[in-house]
């Protein structure tokens, strides 16, 4: 073989045992229930800042345009080891989950989440991650 060839028959090689190394997460949530704002979807690898939903201490974190249905995000690049998955919908972008008396006024979710819109046990929303790995949460608007 060429060396040219050899050349780039081994950044292929590598390229794709790379990319066969890499560790992803695909958070799917549901019940979005309109085109406003945005969603906020964060993946945790501890069980304090999931449980509490404080997404400042997420481990990643991404905002997306809200769309009616359905959204799918997929994270890249995470170490292995098991996550929990939690999303507001964020309708007026002011980065908070609003409330009114206590009661959220914008759509929230945690994976495992039960129909209590209680957030569950880290143990038992959290899916091991690698490489297709997915997780769906379905979101709650008590308004």
């Amino acid at each position: 073989m060429p060396p040219r060839k050899l050349t780039i028959a081994s950044v292929m090689t590598l390229a794709s045992s790379l990319g066969a190394s890499a560790q992803t997460l695909t958070a799917t949530v549901k019940d979005v229930r309109n085109a406003k704002g945005d969603l906020i979807i964060a993946v945790f690898d501890e069980a304090k800042p999931f449980e509490a939903m404080d997404m400042t201490n997420a481990a990643a974190l991404a905002a997306v345009p809200a769309v009616e249905g359905q959204v799918s995000v997929t994270f890249h690049n995470l170490p292995l080891g098991k996550y929990a998955i939690a999303a507001i919908h964020d309708e007026n972008r002011n980065s908070n989950l609003d409330t009114d008396k206590d009661v959220p006024t914008e759509g929230y979710g945690f994976g495992g989440m039960g129909r209590s819109g209680l957030p569950p046990e880290f143990a038992d929303a959290a899916v091991a991650v690698g490489t297709g790995a997915t997780g769906n949460l379905k979101l709650k608007y008590w308004k």
